[in-house]
């Protein structure tokens, strides 16, 4: 945690001290009174908060909030198709650590629909995993998240006129790396199959659709992994922005 993420802005907070946040700014990053620790609201401004007091019951600290700062979500959409629990927590936390502005996840035609209802999206953990993510990467803002009953559903509301990209090593032309973008203010959606891969239908309707098949190499990487490394490849078109 690089970045104490609040729901809204206030100017004074007290921790329970054996809190998972109090936990946390007392043994990882070992404060003590007088410290000052990295704050933000949701969707809003950052500050520093400096550590007043540690009682037996609460932590106590005084905040001061920075003047607003823009939007730094990058304008892309991870469409992914929903997958085992486990590796859905690894996706969200990592997609929203990168900046991704949505994380689209689609029931595929490979998916089990176990996986829909695990506790990852019956709780709010999935809202944790990507506060985790957005805390990791000293951000404030965070991006959106649905779940849709099929591919054509999810495609159909992404934003018109985005570069759409599809991940897959069997039908692909040719590489991610190839790509040559004219515009690199596009918006861009990138699909990436379940952890079984693509059906046929769906790849018929992804190139019906205007997305593109590319491939990141003979190589058949994990569903998380290859999340992470597509997302580097588009992202790093903005980072001299």
């Amino acid at each position: 945690m690089n970045i104490f993420l609040l729901p809204e802005k206030v100017s004074y907070l007290e921790l329970p001290v054996k809190g998972d946040s109090a936990c946390h700014i007392l043994t990882v990053l070992k404060a003590v009174v007088g410290d000052v620790i990295d704050v933000g609201v949701k969707n809003g401004p950052k500050g520093k908060a400096t550590l007043q007091d540690i009682t037996k019951v609460h932590l106590k600290l005084s905040l001061i909030w920075n003047d607003p700062h823009p939007c730094d979500l990058y304008p892309a959409t991870l469409v992914v198709g929903m997958a085992r629990p486990q590796t859905c927590r690894k996706i969200l936390e990592q997609a929203s650590a990168m900046g991704v502005s949505r994380i689209d996840f689609f029931m595929s035609e490979k998916s089990e629909l176990s996986y829909r209802d695990s506790r990852l999206w019956r709780s709010n953990e999935w809202e944790e995993k990507i506060f985790k993510g957005v805390e990791q990467a000293f951000s404030t803002f965070l991006p959106q998240c649905k779940i849709w009953a099929d591919l054509k559903d999810c495609i159909d509301d992404q934003p018109s006129g985005s570069k759409a990209l599809a991940l897959d090593n069997y039908e692909s032309s040719y590489t991610l790396n190839q790509l040559q973008v004219e515009d690199q203010y596009a918006y861009y959606t990138i699909a990436i199959g379940s952890e079984r891969g693509w059906s046929n239908s769906e790849r018929e309707l992804l190139r019906d659709q205007g997305f593109t098949l590319v491939s990141m190499g003979p190589r058949v990487l994990r569903q998380e992994t290859a999340v992470v490394v597509a997302l580097g490849q588009v992202l790093s078109k903005f980072w001299d922005i």
